[in-house]
């Protein structure tokens, strides 16, 4: 017997034991750590944007342009590319669906499919993938270079809050980027794979473009708009955050973009699902 126990105990299965005994605490953990991240990042945000509205931005040259300057970055820039990727998902989805939603026989149904799947769940996704890969990098890759160059010290000494000028402008032009692109990817997916369908179908379909707009209740266009404004400070807010971390290394600043990209996804597909759920009859 102790023969076979000293084999045991050699084998590595006690080591194996403890190892797996330690999974738990490591995931209670890290759920603590994300949960207190999403914390000091509504608190981050709410701070900034408190702030920022405190100073009267309306009459603020300054604020208003870094506003602006935003949403052209993150929103008119990113057209041409929304454009190809809503016509590329309105022709994918729109025939099948189609096809598929013939059954049911009445245009309102078909057209509230539609409005459901592209607009609704689809769109505000989509957009905000993009945000990120587009913004939110960039976003995070500039306020790291400030910090690190000194350039955010350099504002405190002049008495410059850098959350009035470099993060509620972009938090305000972020949501207001994604609000507008997540409209227009769902008028380019719904009219152009529409139209596709009339040309590869039956003219027919052509039929659905005055359902579709009657397809969205009051109650869809609330959340849409909530959603996707909070979709956009989402992308901003976290990017910022992460940005403002780095210390003295330059090698963070890749680690803090990183950081910014995946806790942007995490969050916006978690706030996703949360929405679909409250969406739910």
């Amino acid at each position: 017997m102790g023969d076979a126990g000293s084999q045991a105990e050699n084998s590595g299965w006690p080591g194996l034991g403890r190892r797996v005994g330690t999974v738990p605490g490591a995931l209670g953990r890290s759920a603590i750590a994300s949960l207190l991240f999403v914390v000091d990042l509504v608190t981050f945000m709410l701070q900034a944007l408190k702030h920022w509205w405190q100073r009267n931005p309306i009459s603020n040259r300054a604020t208003r342009r870094a506003v602006v300057v935003q949403i052209l970055f993150s929103g008119v820039d990113a057209l041409p590319l929304l454009m190809l990727i809503g016509l590329a998902m309105g022709v994918a989805l729109t025939p099948p669906l189609l096809l598929a939603g013939q059954s049911i026989g009445e245009a309102e149904e078909l057209a509230r499919l539609l409005v459901v799947g592209l607009v609704l769940q689809l769109g505000p996704l989509l957009t905000a993938v993009i945000l990120i890969g587009r913004s939110g990098s960039a976003i995070a890759v500039d306020l790291a270079q400030m910090k690190l160059n000194r350039e955010v010290a350099a504002l405190d000494l002049l008495g410059i809050r850098l959350t009035d000028y470099f993060v509620a402008p972009r938090l305000i032009g972020g949501a207001i980027a994604q609000l507008a692109l997540a409209i227009y990817f769902g008028a380019v997916a719904l009219i152009g794979g529409s139209l596709v369908s009339a040309l590869l179908l039956s003219a027919e379909h052509l039929a659905l473009l005055p359902a579709l707009a009657g397809a969205i209740t009051p109650g869809d266009g609330v959340v849409f708009v909530v959603k996707n404004l909070i979709f956009g400070l989402i992308v901003a807010g976290t990017a910022c955050f992460c940005a403002l971390k780095v210390e003295v290394s330059r090698t963070e600043v890749p680690q803090r973009t990183q950081q910014a990209i995946a806790s942007s996804y995490a969050l916006v597909f978690v706030m996703a699902a949360l929405f679909s759920l409250l969406e739910l009859p």
